[in-house]
């Protein structure tokens, strides 16, 4: 879930920036345009799941500390390349206020290059709770999604680990 979340902000600010990236492209429609945005405290997801260590039901939220996006469009032509990083602090926050909460670090990272002969994306992010009762969360993931130029899915795959400790 609070990747589908941060995948839209993602994107939404990359339209914004590739959208203003071609009205600032110089008139002989030469070389790039390279556009990098910074964000502090940035709320990036809040998805209602289940603990992994108990199972009981709760709301995981991530704030990211540190967030920066970097996107180079060509004015040639539909190309461009896209990254973005963000690391914060993640909590999880049980539905019964008597339950064992969790809070820790969050790092992730995803890019996209997209021209007119494919479309390749990734993401990798790593979680690490600790809970109120001791118990430590780790999430991983793992994702790579790539197209090529008839619209074919060519790699499609999204690997993700829980683990209660």
């Amino acid at each position: 879930m609070h990747r589908r979340v941060f995948r839209a902000v993602c994107l939404a600010a990359a339209l914004a920036l590739l959208t203003a990236a071609a009205a600032l492209a110089d008139a002989g429609g030469q070389g790039t345009v390279t556009t990098t945005q910074q964000f502090r405290n940035l709320p990036l997801f809040s998805a209602h799941m289940s603990n992994p260590c108990t199972g009981a039901p709760g709301t995981v939220t991530g704030t990211a500390k540190t967030a920066v996006f970097h996107v180079t469009s060509f004015t040639t032509g539909p190309e461009f390349w896209m990254t973005g990083t963000d690391e914060g602090v993640a909590t999880f926050t049980p539905d019964d206020p008597q339950g064992v909460t969790a809070s820790g670090h969050f790092t992730e990272w995803f890019g996209e290059s997209f021209n007119n002969k494919n479309d390749v994306q990734h993401f990798t992010s790593s979680f690490r709770l600790k809970g109120s009762d001791g118990s430590q969360i780790v999430v991983q993931e793992t994702a790579h999604f790539s197209i090529n130029a008839n619209g074919a899915i060519t790699v499609n795959f999204d690997k993700v680990g829980v683990h209660c400790g």
